[in-house]
């Protein structure tokens, strides 16, 4: 299912839009032919098993045999752009996409309004032309220009011949029984590798290039074939307006009392009790110390995979179909928890607990579904969201190299795995930051874009947190150094044998760390630079003393590594490169479906992360 954004918002400004219903189904676009674009004759669009893009050579990609990726190859002879066979009005589309060096492209909403798809890698400052842009529009009277182009709002884009993904959420135009134009088509959301770059953006007409400049309530879509090589898989379509899943009437109970676990409030007196047509935390008829039991069922007519949302100030507790997709929880009022089950057609029944005891965090309660035809719904009453008000923003800008503590939640494949206590995050003017882990020796994770959000460390009691603003590629949260016996270790934690111990950093020229520890009797110094505005380059090495043991240099630990030409090798599926010089020796060693890419530590070893 496409995963989408705040689904409150989202639904309001659908509800905005006047969403017709088209009563579609979500559909993957099958990539073992072309049935699903229109035909012709051009040869540069093919349906292979795989590609690559060089890193240093312009226009340059190769493919392999097979089925499940769309490459388009254009030369002097062959360039069109490839066009749907149906299409759509308001649709929500995501594709993963690979550009080579320089390449360009575009994917057109209607064949009428271009997302820009463009090697943007290190662009500091993005135009609309951009990787996430929304094309200019092109007059010619008085004169040939282009206006009303929107820039997207970070760069977000990663390195050619890396895999991206794209999700672009769009409203179509509206017209009037006479067909007159009464609402602009809207670009309701775009996502690029996770991070918004368009949202609510209003398009007063076709951008350049379309298919026709007359506008219309339905489209096919378009890709843009002439400007150089680009790849796309996963390509996930969800026409919108499909009938969301209704909820039946809701019973509910009430118990007063402060609790902190949903043993304690077992087998006590209800004091409050009804239904009601919605939920809401005001039915407990109070702000604090209150368990509020909800049970509904819902209405499912398309079977298949249901993705809840809850957002829920205190502890919580969420049953569908007898399943506790979220267990007991607590969480401050802005924060999100999402779970999908797969479901039956039928009634399905649904139980909710919300419990708070903290009178100093506002309530909420929210609960959203999406559901398997794409809909989406949400079972709360307005009133009870807006007890929180949202907090102002509080950004941290690096504007010249800064360094900044603070607590870090670490995720893996979109999942929070850990709390990192001792970190250390440092960004840069060339909007190219990273976060070191004091703990173990590891840069856990990589971001660009724009630096902080630490409005959560500071926002009313806080939570000692910060927040990556930009495109996040997680490294993975274990030691970099370790001997040949831990080479497999997936503890992200020293082992008390290693003789670790954490020696802070030194700032040097232009404000930037030397991060430096002990270990095995060594001492470690690991130095991390930018190189060219685009990519780090990392060097670790023994500045004083000799280890115990013989240490190997971990350049990643990942679920699968490849070499993709010498020296270069590609990690977890595309998401990043390790490239190491000429001179160095590394070996990739599998066991229990890990990969570990490791080199011998004797002085120093130097390669570079490339995202």
């Amino acid at each position: 299912m496409i995963k989408y954004f705040n689904s409150f918002r989202f639904s309001c400004v659908i509800a905005l839009c006047v969403l017709v219903a088209t009563l579609h189904a979500q559909i993957s676009v099958p990539l073992q032919d072309m049935s699903f674009w229109q035909p012709s004759n051009a040869k540069n669009w093919q349906i292979v098993g795989s590609v690559t893009s060089d890193l240093v050579k312009e226009h340059v990609m190769k493919i392999g045999k097979g089925t499940g990726v769309l490459a388009n190859l254009p030369d002097t002879k062959s360039r069109s752009n490839l066009v749907s066979v149906s299409e759509y009005g308001d649709v929500e589309v995501s594709f993963d996409f690979m550009m080579s060096k320089y390449s360009n492209s575009g994917f057109y909403l209607q064949g009428r309004y271009e997302v820009q798809l463009l090697d943007s890698w290190g662009r500091k400052d993005p135009a609309f032309n951009d990787c996430g842009g929304i094309f200019a529009r092109r007059r010619f009277e008085p004169k040939e220009e282009l206006f009303e182009g929107h820039a997207p709002i970070q760069n977000a884009c990663l390195a050619p011949g890396l895999w991206q993904t794209m999700e672009i959420a769009f409203c179509a135009p509206r017209f009037d029984a006479a067909g007159k134009k009464i609402a602009n088509a809207k670009m309701l959301k775009v996502r690029l590798n996770g991070v918004t770059v368009q949202e609510n953006v209003e398009l007063t007409g076709p951008t350049g290039g379309p298919i026709s400049e007359k506008e219309a309530s339905t489209g096919p879509f378009m890709i843009q074939g002439d400007h150089g090589e680009v790849a796309f898989r996963n390509i996930l379509v969800n026409p919108l307006g499909s009938t969301p899943v209704k909820a039946g009437p809701m019973s509910y109970e009430v118990i007063y009392g402060a609790y902190r676990n949903a043993d304690e409030f077992e087998g006590k007196p209800v004091d409050l009790k009804g239904t009601a047509s919605a939920l809401s935390w005001e039915l407990t008829k109070r702000e604090n110390n209150f368990v509020l039991k909800s049970n509904f069922n819902l209405e499912v007519i398309k079977p298949g995979k249901h993705e809840f949302t809850l957002q829920a100030g205190g502890n919580s507790i969420l049953r569908v179909n007898g399943v506790p997709i979220m267990p007991q929880k607590w969480a401050y009022s802005t924060i999100e928890r999402t779970a999908t089950i797969d479901l039956p057609a039928g009634n399905i029944p649904v139980e909710l607990i919300y419990f708070k005891m903290d009178d100093w965090m506002p309530p909420m309660l929210r609960l959203s579904l999406k559901s398997a035809d794409g809909s989406s719904c949400d079972y709360q009453t307005f009133s009870s969201t807006l007890a929180l008000t949202p907090p102002d923003p509080i950004y941290l800008d690096a504007k010249e190299s800064t360094v900044f503590r603070s607590f870090v939640d670490y995720y893996e494949d979109g999942n929070f795995k850990k709390r990192m206590v001792h970190p250390v995050n440092v960004g840069h003017p060339d909007r190219i930051h990273y976060t070191y882990d004091l703990d173990n020796g590891a840069v856990a994770q990589v971001w660009k874009g724009l630096f902080l959000n630490v409005a959560p460390m500071w926002d009313s009691r806080g939570d000692g947190s910060s927040q990556a603003r930009g495109m996040v590629v997680a490294l993975g949260d274990k030691a970099t150094l370790v001997t040949m016996a831990q080479m497999m270790d997936t503890s992200s934690i020293m082992g008390t044998n290693t003789g670790f111990r954490t020696l802070g950093y030194d700032l040097e020229e232009g404000n930037q760390p030397d991060f430096r520890y002990t270990l095995m009797g060594a001492t470690i110094k690991d130095r991390l630079r930018i190189t060219d505005g685009k990519y780090l380059t990392r060097t670790l090495e023994m500045s004083e003393g000799s280890p115990k043991e013989a240490l190997f240099c971990r350049l990643a630990f990942a679920d699968k590594i490849e070499e993709v030409e010498k020296g270069l090798y590609a990690i977890n599926d595309f998401s990043y490169f390790i490239r190491i010089p000429k001179e160095l020796t590394a070996t990739v060693l599998r066991k229990d479906g890990k990969a570990v890419l490791y080199t011998g530590l004797t002085g120093s070893v130097q390669y570079e992360i490339i995202f």
